[in-house]
């Protein structure tokens, strides 16, 4: 399913994509999502995606077995700035479904990860999440990603490698690089993204 190109459907009538208070897009079942930045010390959402994550998927997302996350790693996750740590949320149904983030790591490069709650597994939220995301650092003057991933992490890895990482099997981990690309074609109306992000 491609995205809508519609401004007014996009928008809302009557609303500007600067106006807007997310930016909608359809996913490949047809169901919407809506996305917008995480919004500094916010966690609420953060701890309902972590909810709705098995423990496989926490274990693949932080690396180990995870049964909570800690109030340090809490405040840590909720400290974005919309330039040195980007986060995006995505809901569904008035639900957080997902988040994708890029926390600097030095000039011009920075690392990239993303959770997508289990019931939405399949339905494209994570390429929409990691497009926003990334649209933003890179006109943030992000011009490399890093990530690291479980091995059989096959989803992400895939995912990961067409914005243009490379991986490379370091201590039972894989360790991911590269020059960014922007996913092609695009997974959410970039203009609005940068509009909501500015």
């Amino acid at each position: 399913m491609t995205l809508l190109h519609d401004e007014a459907r996009w928008t809302g009538a009557g609303r500007s994509a600067a106006d807007a208070d997310h930016v909608p897009v359809v996913l490949r079942d047809g169901g919407t999502a809506l996305l917008r930045p995480l919004r500094p010390g916010e966690t609420e959402p953060l701890l309902d995606v972590f909810d709705q994550l098995s423990p496989a998927s926490r274990a693949s997302r932080y690396l180990v077995g995870m049964p909570r996350l800690s109030r340090v790693m809490v405040d840590a996750l909720a400290a974005v700035d919309g330039c040195r740590h980007l986060a995006w949320l995505a809901t569904v149904e008035d639900r957080a479904a997902g988040i994708a983030r890029v926390v600097r790591t030095g000039e011009g490069s920075a690392e990239v990860a993303f959770e997508v709650a289990d019931r939405h597994h399949g339905r494209g939220l994570g390429s929409v999440l990691l497009d926003a995301v990334t649209t933003v650092a890179a006109a943030r003057g992000v011009r490399r990603l890093e990530a690291t991933a479980l091995p059989g992490n096959d989803a992400s890895v895939h995912l990961l490698r067409r914005l243009g990482l490379g991986w490379v099997a370091t201590g039972g981990l894989l360790e991911g690089s590269g020059t960014l690309r922007l996913l092609d074609p695009a997974r959410v109306d970039r203009g609005a993204v940068l509009a909501m992000a500015s």
